[in-house]
């Protein structure tokens, strides 16, 4: 993930992780009063501070469980745990423990230098990081001056493709210039040859991401009818989005937006505005709670990394039991479908280890760079030397039937 700008930080869920227990920010419904099902608590989690085995592998995890950033990589934080956890109930890694260390990054910069050297003297074998590359750089410099091996389940930058943040870095998520790619083809399916694009600035990765789009598709023949950005402290920005998708030429609207900002404050005024194109969005939009706040949503699709929703669920069973383990876990269904990666980021490490036979971390990584269309939870990823990052990694396509998100294909790059 990117960077996302400080005007979520007031809104975002402050999950914890403490004493082996997960409790985690269920997404707002009108029923907020409700309670939820009883949570259920993770032996894996070890509080630190207390010794470890000695024949222990070690996973640490440097990623945020308060402050804005616990929205993203929470749920991915959750799915690894679940993964460990199966995972020790099989006999472990090597025929030895896994124990997993979690420092909370608490979305601060300056606890991501510190809470690398900490992990560091529990003598790590792996480290999940946090999802945005700009609040990873102090942890990375850290971890690649020490040899280790880093995954991030969900960091979407195009800088965790190349090596650039450290040779043994890898992420497990789908880089935004994938992403855009993905959201050319949707537009494509559709026969769709003009498009205007709806930036929500809130978010850096929905900017790159639409940013990336106009370029490509451009590039590929289409055209890009206006390129419009919103900003919640500039509503005046508003006006001119309606009036150029007023535009007769306007077929198509792309949508790079954040659930926070987009229902109320871009979508709904589009569609009460009488603008009815159909929207094509990128996976920050991913989710349904949000669709209640838009009257006559209309055409719309949005990429997702798995279908969370219970009346139409994904077609890969290993993803139905992630989101089974993940309610089960914190008593709530996943809000969107990037949980997964956490799973994934495990699974690719587990393997990795095997069939190096060693936890050494250069042997680990070699066997990363070997996977050639390895087929994992959400689907097959290839690394090499230089794609450290899941650049062709499988997406699921969703469509909004008002008032419910459904799965309607999966497609690849």
């Amino acid at each position: 993930m990117l960077l996302v700008a400080s005007v979520l930080v007031a809104c975002a869920g402050c999950g914890l992780f403490s004493g082996g227990t997960v409790v985690s920010p269920a997404p707002p419904t009108d029923d907020e009063g409700k309670p939820l099902a009883e949570s259920s608590p993770l032996p894996t989690a070890t509080p630190d501070g207390v010794p470890l085995p000695a024949d222990a592998v070690v996973v640490g995890a440097l990623m945020a469980t308060s402050g804005f950033l616990a929205d993203f990589d929470e749920p991915a934080l959750v799915a690894a745990r679940n993964r460990i956890d199966a995972l020790n109930e099989a006999g472990g890694l090597l025929g030895r423990p896994v124990v997993l260390r979690h420092i909370d990054s608490h979305t601060e910069l300056s606890s991501m230098r510190n809470g690398a050297d900490r992990l560091l003297l529990d003598g790590v074998d792996l480290v999940l990081m946090t999802c945005d590359a700009a609040y990873a750089a102090p942890a990375l410099s850290v971890l690649e001056g020490a040899g280790t091996l880093v995954i991030s389940p969900c960091g979407t930058d195009d800088a965790w493709i190349t090596g650039e943040l450290g040779q043994r870095v890898f992420s497990m998520a789908t880089p935004v210039s994938t992403e855009a790619k993905l959201l050319i083809s949707v537009l494509a399916d559709r026969g769709f040859t003009s498009a205007a694009v709806v930036i929500d600035q809130t978010s850096s990765e929905a900017v790159a991401v639409c940013e990336a789009f106009a370029r490509g598709f451009e590039a590929s023949g289409g055209r890009v009818s206006g390129l419009y950005r919103y900003q919640p402290a500039d509503p005046g920005l508003l006006e001119p989005i309606l009036d150029g998708l007023g535009d007769a030429g306007t077929k198509s609207i792309v949508l790079c937006a954040t659930r926070l900002v987009a229902p109320e404050e871009i979508l709904a005024p589009i569609r009460a505005a009488g603008h009815l194109q159909p929207i094509v969005a990128s996976s920050t939009m991913d989710g349904d709670h949000w669709i209640g706040k838009v009257r006559g949503i209309g055409d719309f699709t949005m990429l997702s990394y798995a279908s969370v929703y219970t009346d139409s669920p994904d077609p890969s069973p290993e993803v139905r039991q992630v989101l089974a383990d993940y309610l089960a876990t914190t008593g709530h269904i996943a809000r969107d479908g990037r949980a997964v990666t956490g799973a994934d980021a495990v699974e690719a490490y587990i393997r990795a280890v095997e069939r190096a036979g060693t936890l050494e971390p250069g042997a680990v990584a070699a066997q990363l760079e070997r996977f050639d269309g390895e087929e994992l939870i959400v689907g097959p990823i290839t690394f090499g030397p230089d794609v450290h990052a899941a650049v062709d990694r499988p997406m699921r396509v969703i469509t909004i039937e008002d008032p419910y998100a459904r799965y309607d294909r999966t497609i690849s790059p």
